[in-house]
């Protein structure tokens, strides 16, 4: 068993306020024993003046919030959430400030993120940036600061709400951008210093190049590298833009090339997104119609976030304990007669209470340990950490983690997760129930901390940038298509394990890959995707055999993975303008599509602070200028 650590970074937030000392001396006056009249005015003045100089020193004013990357939210997503606090004050301010959602039923809905240790200067405006995970519109926001969270402001989520990662342009008040119609702005000044949880921006524009430092510039080569699509306009006198490092791979001289897993396309000079190929539709993808009344309704329809919940219902179901309930209900009825009419019947015949007394007492004491050996959980459990990971690699030594946790644990007390990777942010599972103090520590210090009871677990997401040892490239080496898929095939880096389950993914159908020794080939026909991962719901109260758990763990992460619709939508409200559409097996343009690679998760992509296990699925994009052979 493996003894568990004390959250290193769980704490009172009083305890590291600014104002500590003066609210522990605060205390200190209180406790001491009146001996006077005489004392009580000097008191009262220094409790006055600690609580002035209390006041200054958390007199911080919410100044503004910016939702993800054009004013709007992405629900079951990762959004970025910038809030601005002034400082009027002539005293610095430092302190944790804390995101906290307000109205959700479950601990994970509820559970606070901290920043700890902010900075703010004497008349300073400083940006804070969080990435809560959104589960609903049904949510307000708080924004805490001041000895444990004193000072509060409160604000309700964008009431604008995308259905897919968003397209906007990049600009600067520095004067170097012209603005494009058609086509919304980011200040480019608030893109966040790690690319975990970005994946609500799916397009940029770009035609000046970002003054940003190199912590900014990693985070956006490592968003596109996981799979962004980039527009380069050339600056005013109509040359390419020159990038620094480590975005030197953009100054490449050609109009479409590939960066990771991101397309990037040069543009010249233009006025209106609508003069840009393929713009204007991203652009009106990623906005939900506000005329349409199923719009804040139509995440029920949303095959990743069904993948995602059914994933947690199986990694929950995987450690529920096999009860012998028949012997259970079989104790039950024995211990009833026992009681009546049998010790009834003998106290009865014997008249001696002292017997009966004893008979009651006996009983009482051998069931109950008759019910703690057979209904206990301890079947050969051990506190552990499971791990479904959606690996994106990025193409330069870094990939990108999307991990579904659960932490199960056989002795309750204080737990931590840290971070595992650059950049991390957390979110407890929507509606996770159980006891005790919860939170989640903001980057770049980011992790999770929460009192567990016995016998039960904490699930939670993160995502995070891993820079890897190994080699997890994914290369297609041919592609042929006549107009739909011929043959492709795949090397796959040297870390990858060699027993991988390899697929491609295009339009909801599955070719599935071998080995020749080199190169995974497709040598058998196209299948839907639904008959490759056959998936059964797990409804709670089912009993699914663990052959039949282990299939819906790979069903329920490609599902969340790539949104394709592979089992079918058992909850949630289904939007009857917009039915999930069934793919057909039948041949078709190909348009791109996903290599798939299911393994073993490897050692570098777990954590080592708890006996932890997982499976990984590494997602890399197949785009149709990929084709060696292309489609007469």
């Amino acid at each position: 068993m493996i003894h568990h650590p004390g959250p290193k970074f769980m704490h009172d937030s009083s305890t590291v306020s600014a104002d500590s000392g003066a609210a522990g001396f605060t205390s200190i006056l209180w406790k001491r024993p009146r001996s006077g009249r005489a004392r009580v005015l000097p008191v009262a003045l220094c409790l006055l003046l600690f609580t002035w100089s209390a006041g200054l020193a958390h007199a911080l004013e919410f100044r503004d919030v910016r939702w993800g990357f054009n004013g709007a939210v992405k629900r079951n997503a990762f959004n970025l959430c910038s809030i601005d606090l002034h400082n009027p004050t002539p005293e610095p301010y430092q302190g944790d400030v804390q995101l906290r959602p307000t109205g959700g039923i479950g601990r994970g809905d509820n559970t606070p993120c901290i920043d700890l240790g902010v900075y703010v200067g004497s008349g300073e405006t400083r940006t804070i940036q969080f990435m809560p995970y959104v589960t609903s519109q049904m949510l307000d926001w708080e924004v805490s600061w001041g000895a444990s969270g004193s000072e509060r402001f409160e604000f309700p989520h964008s009431k604008r709400e995308v259905s897919a990662p968003v397209a906007v342009q990049f600009y600067t008040d520095q004067g170097v951008s012209s603005l494009l119609k058609g086509i919304e702005a980011f200040q480019e000044s608030d893109f966040p210093i790690g690319a975990a949880g970005t994946e609500a921006l799916g397009s940029v524009v770009l035609d000046h190049v970002p003054r940003w430092d190199e912590v900014r510039r990693r985070a956006f080569r490592d968003w596109l590298g996981r799979g962004g699509r980039l527009y380069l306009i050339n600056d005013r006198d109509g040359k390419p833009l020159d990038f620094p490092s480590p975005l030197e791979e953009l100054n490449l001289p050609a109009d479409r090339f590939l960066v990771g897993q991101g397309v990037v396309l040069r543009q010249g000079i233009v006025q209106d997104a609508g003069q840009i190929p393929g713009l204007i539709t991203e652009v009106a993808q990623s906005t939900i119609d506000p005329n349409n009344p199923y719009a804040t309704q139509n995440y029920g329809n949303d095959p990743a976030t069904t993948g995602m919940t059914q994933l947690f219902q199986t990694m929950r179901s995987m450690v529920r304990p096999d009860h012998n309930w028949v012997l259970i209900f079989i104790l039950a009825f024995v211990y009833l007669l026992i009681l009546f009419p049998g010790i009834w019947l003998i106290g009865r015949k014997r008249g001696d209470f002292r017997l009966t007394y004893a008979m009651i007492l006996g009983t009482v004491v051998l069931f109950s340990w008759f019910y703690a050996e057979i209904g206990k959980r301890g079947y050969n459990e051990s506190t552990g950490l499971r791990e479904m990971i959606i690996a994106h690699p990025l193409g330069n030594q870094r990939v990108s983690l999307r991990k579904c946790g659960s932490l199960f644990v056989t002795e309750g007390g204080a737990y931590s997760i840290p971070a595992h990777g650059e950049g991390a942010v957390f979110s407890l599972e929507s509606g996770t129930e159980f006891s005790g103090n919860a939170m989640m520590m903001n980057r770049p210090q980011a992790g999770v901390g929460a009192d567990i009871p016995p016998f039960s677990a904490c699930a939670y997401q993160e995502s995070a940038i891993l820079p890897t040892k190994g080699d997890y490239t994914i290369q297609v080496k041919a592609l042929e298509l006549n107009p739909g898929i011929q043959k492709i095939a795949v090397q796959l880096g040297a870390g990858i394990p060699g027993d991988s389950q390899v697929y491609l993914l295009s339009a909801g159908n599955i070719w599935t890959l071998t080995s020749n020794g080199t190169l995974w080939e497709n040598s058998t026909p196209s299948q839907l995707a639904s008959t490759v991962f056959q998936a059964q719901p797990d409804y709670g109260w089912s009993r699914l055999a663990p052959e039949q758990l282990k299939k819906n763990l790979v069903a329920y992460l490609v599902q969340a993975a790539t949104s394709a619709a592979i089992a079918t939508n058992f909850g949630g409200y289904i939007d009857p303008s917009q039915p999930i559409a069934v793919p057909s097996s039948a041949t078709t343009v190909f348009e791109g599509g996903q290599i798939l690679v299911y393994a073993a998760a490897p050692a570098e992509f777990l954590p080592s602070e708890y006996k932890a296990s997982g499976q990984v699925l590494f997602v890399s994009q197949v785009d149709p200028s990929m084709a060696t052979i292309a489609a007469p």
